[in-house]
């Protein structure tokens, strides 16, 4: 069956979920307040609603549009800690909610990127003409459920778009499909803390995340668009490096292990597929022109784009569920992709990983700078020349060795690398070391893993990031809650 956005089990999904973090939801909620515009003349919000008002009035000549006294119902509200959420269907992106929510006064706290809800209208364009109203009712009500919390002393209404995800395919049961829905309810309200620490003449930025992060594209997105507008505009530098798993999409069902083979050396048409559904990914975090953004103050970026799996990619969590670990290099001036992924998994997920097995992917010959080498986070243990116990694993011994004889017939001088997470100052020393002596031509290394344990973190993060690097940076860190 083929879904779409008016799947009833969707909205059943939302409400057990919001039940499981929040406790008690109340589905269509009626609150006791007015729909009309004569309502909320003593407010102070009154003149900023009657501009909306009359805006809508004024675009089609429909002057009597309300015809509730009191606001229809919201789709949930939840008591605790007291705030609505709207599930808003392609209907309510017209171009008479684009009026409302560009007349929205400056400060209007909102649980959703109303930038993001505008260029929606733009796109989808949807007309209701049954009645002929229809659609500046729809923006009217939208419009009052936002303003509301200013109100009524509740937090900011939180909207979720039908289409971002299938919801109904969450589990109320499954931590991880908690803390993805949790995302989804940040990613628009929340506003990111950043902190800069730099070299003098970076070569690169690292971006690194303070903080649980879920990987999700809409918060991805968020977080770089946040990057920009808070980014030091004098300078420009040559690399923005993200972590391993800085976005994350669902597995295809239609993948299964059978269509892989062995996972070790998969099947190439299987790949494909997988990066085709990570660019799709990466096409819409750098959609709406942040792309042409980005090119102000940088001349690529590097996006980690895994497909989700429960776990985080460490080397003690054992991960047998089927996953990818790619990472894009994005060429911004000429607007090109370039992919490689993780070669080298960990003793725990070799089950799991459909490696990359093409090692020459790791190497690309950038016109400006010439060769660079990018890897997955696993991948920088490809340059140690020990094996401990994997020495008998004939095929990781000749995996290393294969990369180890390409890396010999470079002249390199850029490493890029995109760990999961690093907490520890040590985690990746034996490995920088090793990229040093195979490659005495070595200018810059960069590794940019989040920076989070749930256990707690072992070491200091100025720590790690001087210990994770090797020349000039610009570190700028993003801190999530």
């Amino acid at each position: 069956m083929v879904h779409n956005e008016r799947c009833k089990k969707c909205k059943e999904t939302i409400k057990l979920l919001l039940e499981k973090i929040f406790g008690k939801v109340e589905v269509n909620y009626k609150f006791d307040a007015g729909a009309n515009i004569e309502y909320y003349k003593n407010h102070l919000l009154y003149s900023n609603l009657n501009e909306i008002y009359e805006n809508l009035q004024n675009r089609r000549g429909f002057n009597k549009f309300v015809k509730a006294h009191t606001l229809p119902n919201c789709d949930f509200f939840i008591p605790n800690p007291g705030f609505i959420l709207e599930f808003d269907e392609s209907q309510h992106f017209t171009p008479l909610r684009k009026i409302a929510l560009q007349s929205y006064p400056q400060g209007l706290r909102l649980g959703f990127d109303k930038e993001k809800w505008i260029k929606l209208c733009e796109k989808i364009n949807a007309k209701d003409n049954d009645p002929s109203y229809r659609d500046e009712q729809r923006a009217w009500y939208d419009t009052l459920r936002d303003v509301l919390p200013d109100l009524k002393g509740l937090k900011p209404t939180i909207r979720l778009f039908a289409r971002d995800f299938y919801w109904c395919s969450l589990d109320k049961n499954n931590p991880s499909d908690i803390d993805k829905f949790e995302s989804f309810l940040k990613v628009e309200s929340n506003n990111l803390k950043f902190e800069m620490r730099q070299d003098n003449n970076p070569f690169l930025t690292r971006l690194v995340i303070a903080g649980k992060w879920e990987g999700n594209p809409q918060q991805a997105k968020k977080l770089i668009e946040q990057l920009y507008e808070n980014w030091p505009k004098s300078n420009k530098v040559k690399f923005i490096v993200t972590c391993g798993g800085f976005i994350q999409f669902n597995w295809p069902e239609s993948i299964s292990r059978d269509d892989v083979r062995n996972n070790k050396f998969p099947n190439d048409q299987v790949v494909n597929l997988l990066v085709k559904k990570a660019e799709k990914c990466a096409r819409f975090v750098l959609s709406d022109g942040l792309a042409d953004k980005l090119k102000e103050i940088t001349d690529y970026i590097t996006l980690g784009i895994d497909s989700f799996k429960e776990k985080i990619s460490t080397t003690q969590n054992c991960i047998n569920q089927l996953h990818i670990e790619l990472v894009l290099l994005v060429d911004l001036k000429n607007n090109k992709f370039y992919w490689t992924g993780k070669s080298y998994p960990t003793d725990n997920q070799q089950r799991g990983l459909v490696r990359i097995s093409d090692l020459k992917t790791h190497f690309l010959e950038l016109s400006d700078i010439g060769e660079v080498m990018i890897l997955g986070c696993h991948d920088l243990n490809l340059l140690i020349n020990r094996g401990k116990k994997t020495e008998n694993e004939s095929w990781k011994k000749s995996v290393r060795k294969s990369f180890q004889d390409l890396t010999k017939e470079k002249n390199l001088e850029y490493v890029l690398h995109h760990p999961h997470t690093t907490d520890s100052s040590r985690i990746w020393s034996a490995a920088l070391g090793a990229s040093k002596k195979l490659l005495p031509s070595l200018k810059i290394f960069a590794s940019s893993g989040r920076y989070y344990n749930p256990k707690g973190e072992r070491s200091k993060l100025s720590t790690i990031l001087e210990k994770t690097k090797y020349g000039n940076t610009m570190d700028i860190i993003a801190y999530v809650d």
